[in-house]
């Protein structure tokens, strides 16, 4: 009974209805996009940042308070072993990096007058085929990423401060082992945009033996990178792997650990948003709960005449929370249905933040992301909150009496 009379109710007052109907519809929608911006973040961390540098990092432990870490003596002697010496079934990719810092010239005649243009940036030598720099390899614009291990994969922005590019060469100085200044001219065989400006300005691509040729550091590497299969893992992992590689000079250094300030940052960015997602649940409750009130209170002396024809007071209350589960319900429904699209839209083409996260290392778009428990949030919120506000009124509106009811202005 209280269901077909709930929805008599909502037909006879339409406008009323609608605008209730609408307040929870848009504040789910909102609330949807919101949350899937808050799982964005974190995601696009993931994404941009840890399948470049790994989930977990071996290095030589020295290197972590020298006053230079990128000296040449903190190499890993014989990465290779370390590396077959790794068997562990939550690893799904062990490679091993050598990262050197190199002096990028343009290369000019002899004879020429012309002042060469140079930047300073760091090589990461890796395999061709590296798993790796997954920003970098699928953002190449021209040319290939080191086609045949050969060549130097540059940032279309560095290229064009350097003047030079594709299919030209570019001079790399850096100093060997021995302290000894060494330079080579390599040819440039790929260009690319990695989304981040951070590693467009300060990164190059070589491959290893190129690098390990440049530094005088045969079967040498700055470090090993592992991708394991769940990077909620990283910490165990890493923790078995110190045990593993006690007393070998190592440190074994799991991402969250590798990109805490980032972290934090990106915890920082991720309680705004919550913050604002709360002021805007307390706002949209608000309204809500207003549209709720104002339809009830404006049917005071309808409730009346219900209740002179025998209306019970519960049942009196039973209707009104029926219309606002109805409405709320609904609303919430329509709202996901709204948001959703947005979002799922958004997680495709990304939203782009400018430089605002470039400056912290990685893409200046951010994809949102669908998160079931957001959405049964967001469900649950919206019905909520109208049946709070319909259970408020309908306790108004029975401690009332039926003369009360009739004679309300």
């Amino acid at each position: 009974m209280f269901a077909k009379l709930a929805l008599l109710n909502l037909i006879k007052h339409a406008k009323r209805s609608a605008i209730v109907f609408a307040a929870v519809a848009i504040a789910v929608a909102v609330l949807t996009f919101i949350g899937g911006l808050v799982s964005g973040i974190t995601g696009t961390m993931l994404s941009s940042i840890i399948p470049t540098a790994g989930h977990i990092v071996i290095t030589e432990a020295a290197a972590k308070d020298a006053a230079n870490p990128l000296d040449l003596k903190f190499l890993l002697p014989d990465s290779q072993s370390l590396l077959e010496s790794l068997k562990d079934e939550r690893i799904s990719v062990a490679e091993s990096v050598l990262t050197i810092p190199a002096l990028l010239v343009e290369p000019v005649p002899v004879e020429s007058k012309v002042e060469a243009r140079n930047m300073g940036m760091m090589g990461q030598g890796v395999i061709p085929g590296t798993k790796f720099l997954s920003n970098v390899r699928q953002g190449i614009t021209a040319g290939g990423f080191l086609p045949e291990g050969k060549g130097v994969a540059l940032s279309n922005r560095a290229a064009k401060l350097l003047g030079v590019t594709l299919g030209g060469t570019l001079m790399v100085l850096t100093t060997d082992r021995g302290n000894n200044p060494w330079y080579q001219e390599l040819p440039i065989t790929g260009l690319f945009n990695s989304g981040s400006e951070q590693v467009d300005l300060n990164l190059f691509v070589l491959s290893q033996d190129t690098a390990r040729e440049l530094v005088d550091a045969n079967g040498m590497s700055r470090e090993i990178r592992l991708q394991i299969k769940d990077p909620n893992t990283a910490l165990a992992l890493a923790a078995d792997l110190k045990k593993q590689l006690a007393g070998k000079g190592l440190r074994v250094l799991p991402w969250e650990e590798n990109f805490a300030a980032v972290l934090t940052i990106v915890k920082l960015l991720e309680l705004l948003l919550v913050i604002i997602r709360v002021f805007f649940v307390i706002v949209a409750g608000s309204v809500i709960t207003n549209s709720v009130l104002m339809t009830v209170f404006e049917r005071t002396r309808e409730y009346g005449t219900l209740r002179a024809i025998g209306l019970k007071k519960r049942q009196l209350r039973g209707m009104i929370l029926t219309e606002g589960l109805f409405l709320g319900g609904l609303g919430s429904v329509v709202g996901l249905l709204l948001g959703t699209p947005v979002v799922l839209f958004l997680s495709q083409i990304g939203l782009d933040m400018g430089s605002a996260t470039e400056y912290i290392g990685f893409s200046s778009r951010i994809y949102p992301k669908l998160v079931l428990y957001d959405l049964l949030m967001n469900l649950t919120f919206g019905t909520l909150i109208a049946v709070f506000a319909s259970w408020y009124a309908s306790r108004v509106s029975s401690r009332l009496r039926v003369n009360e009811l009739l004679t309300h202005t």
